[in-house]
């Protein structure tokens, strides 16, 4: 009996089968492609390599440099085999609290502990350091992992005999992450084992489901059960998660104990970690420090959420800073060394913090600590010793061609997107490549085989310019042979590309085609809804007058949810340089200046338009303008947004004579300084001031812009200056010229 005759009620239950099936596979395409929770329980995170790349600083809007050591750890620099040899490492394992990627590299807790370490307890240092060594910190954190993760790194780090002190950095979400992942559980004596993930058919198939562990995760929330459900063979088996964590801990504190190491378990100072840590694990089975403790010790009023960026709730600078402070004085303790007097920790503290800031300090996250956190004031400091430390701990270099080849490698493990004339063409958004293959690769011939990076072309279909771009240059393509093969990969950059069209000329560039081949790149549907979107905000700028008009055609803009700069008609020939955006806050004391810049500038129907949305605190300045490639100045303007504080401060002391009187009257207005002007133009505003407060001996300096602290509002200049917690003797004010002097001063 053939499939057509069967009967109605198959056929019915065949179209159900075929139906669900549909639906489920377009619900796991949908968790795939929209929500990234369960990708490390289907598929646990290792690290197989790393490559340079930019990481944008959640408050300040800056891009800073992430790059790797030999040993896979984010660190910009490089450990040898006598390092390890000869000094005390140390080595801490955790998540993204460890890893730190929100911040340079020089600002994690791990490389400010390693020169605290070093500063004080060298052998110039002091006689009582252990045994008078070099003490080299490692950052074995990794992004996104748990503790089964991250036990596994220390297993698979070959020299981790030599690890004096092992540091295990404890976040609450390891539990929940230790169960997604499933890498151990417990045999029938209560020993750990490696699981055994892929045991069968069917555990092969759900294991690597994401459906599988919505499903679980649905079942946990509505049963209130708190454990961890895993996939053994074809059934499934209830862990106790709390036990399988105390196990796993206790197989590390014992590896580490046998590699002649100690093991600690740092609990990070939120208010959850803790708690649920005493709650989980039996006390006293770990060297516990408990971090919350510190921070509540050491910082009056401690507070979490202002230690962490409010806008990604990982540590900021200063988070970083303190926890470094906290675990040198935990190694001090257990080093049995005599304490270092407050101000010796605070003098190596910020000695680090000169030789990388300026007297700004580090770059603008919105919480700026009080004493004695507060960033070092411009002092002193030894330029040999500022330059000592930066090529220390920034040695490490982008490498341009190693993290390409890399990338090209891992690309060619799925299919090209192009094969022609000998070459297959490899396509990544995700890294912005284009890698190009030939094999086998000749040495030399006009007709192809020989060196390709002058003779490969790849022009991109740009999704917001609608033209195609110029060729790639030589420069922007690596070169090399791997074995019998030729591979060259080109960088696309960041624009949005709808499509990418390759091929090869013959003989030099420019000359007879020997083939070409196109394939999309970007999505088209993402850079259609934006420029959607951009239509949009241009349609609302026609209904409002600009703020600014800076230049030619160019006019600012700003609505509610941002502010963009326009210009009609707008070419090519607008468009060379950059563009930036730069806004300061109304409280400067408690936000720093937030800056966009732009490479791209959406063109729609024959304009040009820059948009960029509103930090979440007020804005009183905004500087638009654009920069040549060398950083001259083609246009800037400035324009004020929110001025109500500054009006408030004005209309509070204009009744009032000034302190001091000045081309600036300057009033004294509780723990403030109120300067006016009045007429005033942006022109006598524009030389910086300085502000020199005296307490005995000592001054302090808090120069500044009168972008960052002042409006230009009714024809009237208004700064405000806010003044130390301390005792104040005189103040010095006034503005200058770099290079020329003082422009005026006035004393308090």
């Amino acid at each position: 009996m053939g499939i057509l005759s069967l009967p109605a009620w198959a056929w019915n239950g065949l179209l159900v089968v075929f139906s669900l099936a549909a639906g489920l596979a377009a619900c796991e395409a949908a968790l795939r492609l929209a929500d990234t929770r369960y990708e490390h329980a289907a598929a646990p995170p290792v690290r197989e390599y790393h490559w340079p790349n930019k990481r944008r600083h959640p408050d300040a809007g800056t891009e800073h440099e992430v790059l790797y050591n030999r040993f896979g750890n984010r660190q910009h620099r490089d450990f040898s085999e006598r390092d390890l040899r000869d000094g005390i490492n140390v080595a801490f394992f955790g998540d993204s609290f460890t890893e730190g990627l929100e911040v340079p590299a020089q600002y994690t807790f791990v490389e400010v502990l390693d020169h605290l370490l070093n500063a004080l307890n060298a052998p110039a240092g002091r006689a009582d350091a252990p045994a008078a060594r070099v003490v080299h910190v490692h950052n074995f954190g990794v992004n996104g992992t748990g503790p089964g993760s991250q036990y596994l790194r220390y297993r698979g780090f070959p020299h981790k005999g030599r690890l004096r002190h092992v540091f295990y950095m404890h976040f609450h979400n390891d539990f929940e992450d230790l169960g997604r992942t499933g890498l151990y559980a417990l045999d029938a004596a209560g020993g750990l084992v490696r699981r055994m993930r892929r045991a069968s058919v069917w555990s092969r198939l759900l294991s690597g489901l994401r459906l599988t562990y919505l499903a679980l995760d649905v079942w946990q929330r509505v049963t209130g059960a708190d454990h961890a459900v895993y996939l053994v063979g074809a059934r499934e088996a209830v862990l106790d998660g709390e036990v399988v964590f105390e196990a796993l801990l206790s197989r590390w504190r014992d590896e580490a104990e046998a590699n002649g190491g100690a093991f600690h378990v740092v609990l990070l100072p939120d208010p959850r970690t803790a708690a649920k840590f005493h709650q989980r694990v039996r006390s006293g089975l770990f060297d516990v420090l408990d971090l919350r403790g510190c921070f509540a010790d050491e910082i009056a009023g401690y507070v979490w959420k202002d230690w962490i960026f409010p806008s990604d709730g990982h540590w900021n600078e200063a988070g970083h800073m303190v926890a470094a402070h906290c675990l040198y004085r935990f190694l001090e303790s257990r080093w049995g060394l005599v304490r270092t007097p407050d101000e010796a920790l605070a003098q190596a503290r910020h000695g680090y913090y000169r030789a990388f800031a300026d007297a700004a300090g580090w770059p603008g996250h919105r919480f700026m600590p009080s004493a004695p956190w507060a960033l070092p004031a411009p002092g002193p400091l030894d330029a040999d010793e500022a330059a000592r430390i930066r090529a220390k701990h920034l040695a490490l270099k982008t490498d341009e061609e190693g993290p390409r080849r890399r990338i090209a490698r891992e690309m060619r493990r799925d299919a090209p997107v192009v094969r022609k004339g000998g070459w297959a063409v490899y396509a990544n958004p995700q890294h912005r490549v284009v890698a190009f293959v030939k094999s086998p690769c000749g040495k030399g011939g006009k007709e192809g085989g020989g060196d390709p990076a002058g003779r490969l072309f790849l022009h991109a279909s740009l999704a917001l310019g609608g033209a195609f771009g110029r060729p790639f240059r030589r420069n922007a393509c690596a070169f090399w042979r791997e074995d019998r093969d030729c591979v060259v990969a080109c960088r696309v950059g960041r624009r949005p590309v709808l499509k990418l069209r390759a091929g090869e000329w013959r003989g030099r560039p420019g000359g007879a085609v020997l083939w070409e081949a196109e394939f999309p790149f970007d999505s088209a549907e993402k850079y259609a809804a934006e420029t959607a979107t951009y239509r949009r905000w241009h349609e609302a700028f026609a209904e409002r007058p600009p703020r600014a008009r800076p230049l030619g055609n160019w006019r600012a803009h700003v609505l509610d949810e941002g502010m963009g700069v326009l210009k009609d008609p707008c070419d090519a020939s607008d468009l060379r340089g950059r563009f930036f955006l730069r806004m300061y806050p109304v409280d400067p004391v408690q936000q720093g200046p937030y800056t966009r810049r732009f490479a791209v500038v959406r063109r729609i129907d024959g304009q040009c338009l820059l948009w960029a949305p509103l930090p979440p605190w007020a804005v009183a300045t905004v500087s638009a303008g654009q920069r040549e490639i060398d950083e001259a100045v083609l246009w800037e303007a400035t324009f004020h947004l929110n001025v109500e504080r500054h009006r408030r401060a004005w209309a509070a002391v204009r009744s009032k004579a000034p302190t001091v009187r000045g081309p600036f009257d300057v009033h004294r207005r509780g723990a403030e300084l109120v300067y006016v002007r009045e007429p005033c133009e942006e022109r006598d505003a524009a030389a910086r001031f300085f502000l020199h407060v005296f307490s005995g001996a000592s001054r302090t300096n808090l120069d500044f812009d009168f972008k960052r602290r002042g409006v230009l509002t009714d024809g009237r200049c208004v700064a405000l200056a806010p003044l130390p917690e301390q005792d104040i003797d005189r103040i010095r004010t006034g503005q200058f010229v770099a290079g020329e002097g003082e422009l005026w001063s006035v004393e308090l």
